[in-house]
């Protein structure tokens, strides 16, 4: 009966030297998880920013509470949707590029003719009533100057967009629209 209750013994004192082995290797693994994952987070955030829409101005595409995925530092193309902010206004601006650097316009009463098509032949061309103030301030120009950009909302009618303030500036943009994650999905997601 020695020898058993001896080997019994000697179970019960390795037992706690492997449970605090494995704990310690646990309790590495999971700091090296959450830095892995602090840093991970951190790389995200420098790349892409998330936004809520308010207002219905780029109503069909986004609509009120929908979020969207926003990569910092994308080139910019005609018909991008973007974020930026522009000066003496509160919050940011979602909106659609539809002028880029170089291209040709000009000022007729209050309206701006900007033209998209190739070689300046006006071929192409969208029609945008400014605001008499942007209307004065674009009027010398016969090009989009570099650097600027001209945008309006997908449901133009109630846009406070380019039309209003102006030109935005590539350094005011935050980046281009990604993807959005639609209001209805979202409120389906968390009812569930």
């Amino acid at each position: 009966m020695a020898t058993v209750q001896s080997r019994q013994t000697k179970k019960e004192e390795n037992p706690p030297t492997r449970s605090i082995g494995k704990s310690l290797v646990l309790t590495i693994l999971t700091l090296l998880l959450l830095v892995v994952m602090f840093i991970s987070g951190q790389l995200v955030r420098k790349e892409y920013s998330f936004h809520p829409i308010s207002g219905t101005s780029m109503n069909p595409t986004l609509t009120e509470k929908d979020m969207v995925l926003v990569k910092k530092r994308d080139p910019i193309q005609r018909y991008d949707v973007i974020a930026f902010s522009v000066k003496g206004e509160e919050g940011k601006f979602v909106k659609r590029v539809i002028g880029m650097p170089g291209d040709t316009m000009f000022i007729r009463n209050d309206r701006m003719v900007l033209n998209i098509g190739e070689h300046g032949d006006f071929e192409t061309t969208y029609t945008f009533q400014l605001s008499p103030a942007v209307a004065e301030e674009f009027q010398e120009l016969t090009k989009i100057p570099k650097g600027l950009y001209f945008t309006t909302g997908d449901h133009i009618d109630v846009s406070k967009d380019s039309r209003t303030f102006g030109f935005v500036y590539k350094k005011e943009v935050e980046g281009t629209v990604q993807m959005h994650l639609p209001s209805l999905i979202r409120k389906q997601a968390v009812s569930e």
